[in-house]
Order: C-alpha cells, then sequence, then structure tokens
C-alpha cells in the first residue's frame, strides 16, 4: 500500500495563532479515512444523545406527507 503524499507529510508546526490551529485542524482532517471520520461522528453523537445536549430523533414509522401546494 503506497502512501499519499499528504500521510507523509509531518504535521504543521503550532505556535498558536488562528491560522495554525486551522492548518493542524485540515492536515488532521486529511490524515482521516471516510471510516474514521464517519466513526468518529457516530461517537460524537452518541456522547451528545447521552448527555442530553441533543435530543435523539424520533424514529419515523411512516413517510412524512407531502405539503400540498
Amino acid at each position: 500500500m503506497t502512501m499519499s503524499p499528504d500521510e507523509l507529510m509531518p504535521p504543521p508546526p503550532n505556535f498558536g495563532s488562528w491560522k495554525d490551529a486551522e492548518n493542524l485542524r485540515k492536515w488532521s482532517f486529511r490524515q482521516r479515512t471516510p471510516q474514521q471520520r464517519l466513526d468518529w461522528l457516530v461517537q460524537a453523537l452518541t456522547i451528545a444523545y447521552q448527555c442530553g445536549a441533543l435530543k435523539q430523533p424520533a424514529a419515523e414509522t411512516e413517510m412524512p406527507a407531502k405539503p400540498t401546494p
């Protein structure tokens, strides 16, 4: 398996500026696979539901009705 150029790049230097933080965030995002990003999102939502920061969506058993024009 070959590594992409992004995977070979070291993390950007972090000296504490907003631009440095943004560069680090972008670099970190590029280091993750789509599956890792999805797993992180599911974990974050689970925590948010458990602590009450977000309400669990109600399960819909029927398709919502289409609005009439």
